[in-house]
């Protein structure tokens, strides 16, 4: 009876706490996979920020003509830093309040397509908004680079802009 006992805690003890080498070797593999993958998105997103909140700003003011005064409502950001930005595209690249970054308003600063055809963005990029990034290359100066490859620059405007309300 002795020698049962013993049998019995010593073959409790040790099924009680092992893992079958499968199981473990199993969860080892799942574990090292799911670290893999998170450690790929953050290498792919490594220097991309979120932009700042955007102030409540001033509301758009009518001009009594059909025309409006738009004010940025955009925050300050880092020189040189990459900021996750969705271009407003809808009413195509030269919208007057399209682009609201870094507390202005921006223009575009090189030649090209900025419509479609139909007042509408360029094929090469989403409407009514195309996810890309925008970076602020000097006090003066900011580049966008869409996800389909398209390339943007921009100068930055000085003060409010007056447009009509397009949608």
């Amino acid at each position: 009876m002795q020698a049962n006992r013993r049998d019995f805690w010593r073959i409790a003890s040790v099924t009680r706490w092992q893992i079958p080498t499968r199981a473990l070797a199993l969860t080892v593999a799942v574990l090292a996979l799911l670290l893999l993958v998170a450690l790929l998105i953050e290498a792919r997103s490594a220097g991309v920020r979120d932009l700042p909140p955007a102030t409540a700003g001033s509301p758009a003011e009518p001009l009594g003509n059909g025309q409006f005064r738009f004010f940025p409502k955009s925050t300050h950001v880092s020189l040189g830093v990459r900021y996750r930005f969705l271009l407003y595209t809808h009413c195509g690249l030269d919208n007057p309040v399209a682009v609201d970054f870094d507390g202005s308003f921006w223009d575009r600063s090189e030649p090209g397509p900025a419509a479609g055809g139909s007042g509408n963005p360029p094929t090469v990029m989403g409407d009514p908004f195309d996810k890309g990034v925008m970076t602020l290359i000097s006090p003066l100066n900011a580049r966008y680079l869409g996800t389909g490859g398209s390339v943007v620059s921009y100068r930055r405007h000085p003060g409010p802009r007056v447009a009509g309300l397009c949608f």
